[in-house]
């Protein structure tokens, strides 16, 4: 599947860098400066990506793992959009030197933001048919991490059991419904990513997604700090940084307008 996915993006971004190279005549037929076309007025889009996932923390020797999500999203001109986004997938590393132990850790996510489209914002020109965005906004992850021996594959350490309770955090807001047998644990995060898309037909486009995810806890890799004991517990959580991941994906999107 690897090898599926980094074709895509490889077609993609040749895709995409040739048409930067083109500019398209004004649909006015007098010169190449920017114009509306009421027919390419398509505000709302539904879309779907693949891609690869890559984690930043104490067991990062990397094992790339998948993800696949959709979202939708509404334009409200040709800069700005409002996206929500949700996704499944997996992370994956280990650490040999210290830890001897790899991870594997499942997760759903739930994440809004706001896409500007740097093409349309700065270009004076018909910008043709590629498109660069950058973006950013909030998110929510649910997952649980397990590490295991490298050698035996035993379970060394877990983020969740009967015995999980709720991070201290999280009680300033009040009792929640359940302190223990937690399933998965959530914490919040911030995405920021880059996205570069081609126009293929009027209402499809293939694109490029780069994102990173600052995410509010360190124990992702079922590991928190440079020790050995067990992540569940709430007196675990270290000093060390909070763990990172991100995902590069190959992105196809549909765009429409709603009938009147």
């Amino acid at each position: 599947m690897h090898q599926y996915l980094l074709a895509a993006l490889l077609v993609t971004a040749t895709l995409a860098a040739e048409a930067q190279t083109r500019r398209l005549a004004s649909s006015n037929g007098i010169s190449q400066k920017k114009t509306y076309d009421r027919n390419d007025y398509q505000p709302f889009t539904l879309s779907c990506n693949a891609g690869l996932t890559q984690f930043f923390g104490e067991m990062n020797e990397q094992d790339m793992r998948s993800i696949l999500g959709f979202g939708i999203g509404r334009a409200y001109n040709k800069q700005l959009s409002l996206h929500l986004d949700y996704h499944s997938g997996k992370l994956g590393g280990q650490n040999t030197d210290f830890f001897n132990s790899w991870f594997v850790n499942a997760f759903n996510s739930v994440e809004v933001f706001v896409k500007w489209n740097l093409t349309e914002q700065f270009s004076h020109f018909e910008p043709g048919n590629a498109d660069f965005s950058v973006y950013g906004g909030l998110g929510l992850i649910h997952f649980n991490a397990n590490a295991f021996d490298l050698e035996n594959n035993q379970l060394l350490r877990f983020t969740n059991s009967k015995l999980s309770a709720r991070n201290p955090n999280f009680l300033r807001w009040g009792r929640p419904k359940s302190l223990r047998n937690i399933k998965k644990t959530r914490e919040g995060m911030l995405p920021l990513g880059t996205s570069l898309d081609y126009k293929l037909f009027q209402h499809w486009k293939i694109g490029i997604d780069y994102r990173f995810y600052f995410v509010r806890t360190d124990k992702l890799d079922a590991t928190s700090g440079m020790r050995l004991i067990n992540a569940e517990e709430s007196e675990s959580y270290s000093d060390t940084p909070n763990d990172k991941f991100s995902f590069i994906a190959v992105t196809l999107a549909y765009r429409f307008k709603l009938s009147h």
